[in-house]
C-alpha cells in the first residue's frame, strides 16, 4: 500500500513538472511574438512567468533583458544579462548589450568595465573593439580608441576601418586624406597627435616603449599651406635640414622615385652615425608623396648607423600599403 501511495505521488511530480516545462515553453513562444509584435510589456510579463516555471532556462533572460532595455529599463535589462553571464560570460554580444543599457543612460564610463571583460576574454571580437573605440573617442582618450579601431581594422572589420580612416588616419584634410595601416601583430600602437592648421603628425611607437626609449619610430607627417611650385625635392631637403639640427652628419640618399603622374613619390633614407639628443646613431626611411596641396611623409626610424638593405626592402613594402583617399 505504501509503495502504491508513494508510485502515485511521484507519478503526480513527475506529472506536474512536465506541465510546468511545457506551459514555460508556451510562456516563451508568446513572449517572442509578443515582442515581434512589440508588445514589449506583455512580452516582459511571459518571460517573467516562464522563468517563475522554469528557473533553469537561463536563455529567458536575454528575451527579458533585450524588452526591458527597449522599454527604457536599463537598470533591469542589465541585471538579466548579468544573470545570464554568470552561467554562460563567453557570450560577447551580451556584454556590448550591457554596455548599450549604460549609454542609453549617458554613463560611457559604466560602459567600459564590461566591454573591457569581453575583450580580455576574446581579442578578436571586433564589435566590442569598436564599441569600446567609440566610448573612448569620447571620453578624449583619442590614442587609445584609435588602437581599438586599428586592431578591428586589421581583422578585416569594415565598421573598425571606417571608423580609424574617421578619426585616426592622416586625413583631416578636407578633401583628401592619406590611410596607412600600422600592423597591430607587430607591436604597433599609436602614441601620439599633433596637429594646427597647416600639418598634423601621428607617431607610433612599439608596445612597451617609450618616447625616451624605443628601438624603432614611426610617424605620420601631413603638410599644408607650402609655397606654390614645392617639390618632394625640396621637401626632402627640408627634412634632412631638420635632421641636421641634432644630426650634424646626416646623409641622405634616394632610394627610388616617381616624378610624373597625379601623385608622384620618393623614398629616401637619412643615416646619422650619431644624434645629440639620444646619444646614438639612427637611420630613417622616408616615403614622401605629393597629393593635391598636401605633402605626405612618412617615416619609420632605427638607432642604427645604417639601413640595411632588408630594412629598406621591407619597409618599402609596407609605406607602398599606404593610399591617398578622396573625400
Amino acid at each position: 500500500m505504501i509503495n502504491t501511495v508513494f508510485f502515485i505521488l511521484l507519478t503526480i511530480c513527475i506529472f506536474t513538472e512536465s506541465k510546468a516545462q511545457t506551459t514555460a515553453k508556451e510562456f516563451i513562444s508568446a513572449a517572442a511574438l509578443k515582442q515581434g509584435m512589440q508588445d514589449l510589456n506583455g512580452a516582459i510579463s511571459d518571460y517573467t512567468h516562464a522563468l517563475e516555471l522554469d528557473s533553469t532556462r537561463i536563455d529567458i533572460l536575454i528575451g527579458r533583458g533585450t524588452c526591458y532595455m527597449n522599454v527604457g529599463k536599463q537598470q533591469e535589462a542589465r541585471s538579466d544579462f548579468l544573470k545570464y553571464l554568470e552561467k554562460d560570460p563567453m557570450n560577447l554580444d551580451l556584454y556590448y548589450s550591457i554596455a548599450i543599457t549604460y549609454l542609453y543612460e549617458n554613463n560611457h564610463a559604466g560602459a567600459l568595465p564590461h566591454l573591457d571583460k569581453a575583450i580580455a576574454l576574446n581579442q578578436d571580437y571586433p564589435p566590442n573593439r569598436t564599441m569600446r573605440g567609440q566610448i573612448l573617442s569620447y571620453l578624449g582618450y583619442t590614442l587609445t580608441a584609435c588602437n581599438d579601431f586599428l586592431y578591428a581594422m586589421n581583422m578585416g572589420d569594415k565598421e573598425g576601418t571606417d571608423l580609424y580612416h574617421k578619426h585616426c588616419g592622416n586625413s583631416w584634410d578636407s578633401t583628401e586624406g592619406y590611410v596607412l595601416t600600422w600592423p597591430a601583430e607587430e607591436g604597433w600602437k599609436m602614441q601620439s597627435s599633433t596637429e594646427d592648421s597647416t600639418f598634423r603628425l601621428i607617431e607610433f611607437l612599439k608596445e612597451n616603449e617609450s618616447p625616451g626609449a624605443w628601438t624603432e619610430y614611426g610617424a605620420m607627417l601631413t603638410l599644408r599651406g607650402f609655397e606654390a611650385g614645392t617639390t618632394l625635392k625640396d621637401f626632402s631637403a627640408s627634412i634632412k635640414s631638420e635632421f641636421a639640427t641634432r644630426a650634424p652628419k646626416v646623409t641622405m640618399r634616394i632610394i627610388s622615385q616617381q616624378e610624373k603622374g597625379p601623385n608622384p613619390w620618393m623614398i629616401i633614407a637619412l643615416e646619422a652615425p650619431m644624434t645629440t639628443n639620444h646619444k646614438n646613431p639612427e637611420s630613417q626611411l622616408w616615403h614622401l608623396v605629393m597629393g593635391k596641396s598636401t605633402i605626405y611623409g612618412n617615416f619609420r626610424a632605427i638607432k642604427e648607423k645604417k639601413l640595411t638593405k632588408k630594412h629598406i626592402s621591407e619597409w618599402t613594402t609596407f609605406f607602398k600599403t599606404g593610399k591617398i583617399i578622396e573625400k
